[in-house]
């Protein structure tokens, strides 16, 4: 029986206005087509509120989170439920920002002794204007479009010891990154795996089936060994 994968989606502007009918969560095609061809059922994860309860999560065999530009409660309570039950997860983009997020927030929880749930500390250094992330130029030249992938590349030089050289074999990835923001630095157990030329992190991983990518690897069949890989963990 084929696996089911939960497609993760983003939700840019949910609640940012008065326009109810822009509360939207939102799925990029080319993610669809990358977890069909490489095998797998695709089955979009739907979060109320911007929450979404643990029981809607227990259909799903494993994760892939897409990239977006905003962060909501529901990124960081799928990727608590995925650690928790032991479920393959990749994030991609944003995706792979939250699973950084995940486990700064577990370290300041454990630093502040702070007594509420990973989702309140998060809302709470929202308001204290932490910066889970920091500019960064040079990695978003142009919007993507269907005629200019090969001009938004960048080397991505991978760790040997990596998820990603496994299943390459290449030491030296050429991949499309479209991003404005990065994560400064990763907190144990998290590791990095994966830099662009600027130092840049663009590979972390957790175990051999949580990981994240700041580059878009669903732009390229090329990639469905990604894929797969994820959906072989299920």
């Amino acid at each position: 029986m084929k696996k089911i994968i939960g497609l993760v989606p983003a939700a840019n502007n949910l609640y940012m206005t008065d326009l109810v009918y822009e509360d939207k969560y939102y799925f990029i095609n080319n993610y669809i087509e990358r977890i069909k061809e490489s095998g797998a059922i695709v089955s979009g994860v739907l979060p109320s509120d911007a929450h979404i309860d643990k029981e809607d999560l227990e259909i799903y065999d494993g994760f892939i989170m897409a990239g977006g530009g905003k962060i909501h409660p529901y990124h960081l309570q799928v990727i608590d439920y995925a650690i928790k039950n032991n479920k393959p997860f990749l994030g991609i983009c944003m995706g792979m920002q939250a699973l950084s997020i995940y486990f700064l927030l577990c370290k300041e929880k454990e630093t502040r002794k702070f007594d509420g749930s990973i989702i309140e500390l998060f809302e709470k250094m929202k308001k204290e204007k932490y910066n889970f992330t920091e500019p960064i130029t040079g990695h978003r030249n142009a919007d993507l479009k269907r005629n200019n992938l090969e001009d938004i590349k960048h080397k991505v030089i991978l760790r040997e010891d990596s998820i990603l050289y496994n299943l390459y074999n290449e030491k030296v990835l050429n991949m499309p990154s479209i991003h404005r923001y990065r994560i400064p630095k990763v907190e144990e157990p998290l590791k990095v795996t994966g830099n662009a030329e600027d130092g840049t992190i663009e590979v972390i991983e957790y175990n051999d089936k949580i990981f994240g990518v700041q580059f878009h690897p669903e732009n390229e069949s090329i990639n469905n060994c990604i894929f797969k890989y994820i959906i072989s963990k299920c």
